[in-house]
């Protein structure tokens, strides 16, 4: 065989060889699975923001199906105390639409030197969605009552016994490691909470960890 066949039957070898792993390594990638997305049963986050400083823990039970959260923020004069459970109706784990009814109890001091305390009791629905790198988004939506055992009066506004509103939140977490992120919520509750505004704004921002 001449020199030029021997050139040309080893490059025709080497291309089939790289077609041939080529070939295999893309059929590998093709078949590889998606990452696991890897749903924490317990959550607890440390935030700051409207309303001073909050800890919030979260637990899940029954295979993710059922939720409990709980809170408490607190700054000087103000304290805000909720608890939530929800039921996931749709989807999964790590995507799903949730059934949600909480309760919150607030007590806030104003510059006439009066107290105002008032309970808040909310149902809606809640869209929770995880991602495989750990992060998470998070939208609610429902309506509150809000009820007080006397009316309350300060600086010339005043609050009723009793009122009606809509809650909305959305919040969500960047993913640091698997485990540790950084959280931040916007929302807002439009029953009478706040003396002269009504209106109850949400704004946090802090850690979470997920266990």
């Amino acid at each position: 065989m001449n020199p030029l066949r021997r050139i040309s039957a080893a490059a025709a070898l080497a291309t089939a060889v790289v077609i041939a792993s080529a070939s295999s390594a893309a059929h590998a990638q093709a078949v590889e699975p998606p990452p696991e997305i890897v749903v924490p049963r317990a959550e607890l986050r440390l935030l700051g923001g409207f309303g001073g400083l909050a800890g919030e823990a979260a637990v899940s039970a029954l295979d993710h199906r059922l939720r409990a959260e709980a809170g408490l923020h607190g700054w000087s004069g103000l304290i805000l105390a909720e608890a939530a459970v929800l039921v996931r109706a749709l989807g999964s784990p790590a995507s799903a639409l949730w059934v949600r009814g909480g309760f919150m109890a607030q007590s806030i001091d104003y510059s006439c030197n009066m107290t105002d305390s008032a309970r808040a009791w909310d149902a809606g629905v809640a869209y929770r969605k995880r991602w495989a790198g750990g992060s998470l988004l998070v939208a609610e939506t429902g309506v509150e009552t809000v009820s007080r055992d006397h009316a309350f009066s300060c600086n010339d506004s005043g609050l009723s016994t009793g009122s009606v509103g809509l809650r909305v939140s959305v919040g969500g977490q960047i993913a640091i490691t698997r485990g540790f992120g950084i959280y931040a919520r916007a929302g807002l509750r439009t029953a009478e909470h706040l003396n002269e505004i009504d209106f109850l704004p949400e704004g946090l921002a802090g850690i979470a960890f997920d266990l």
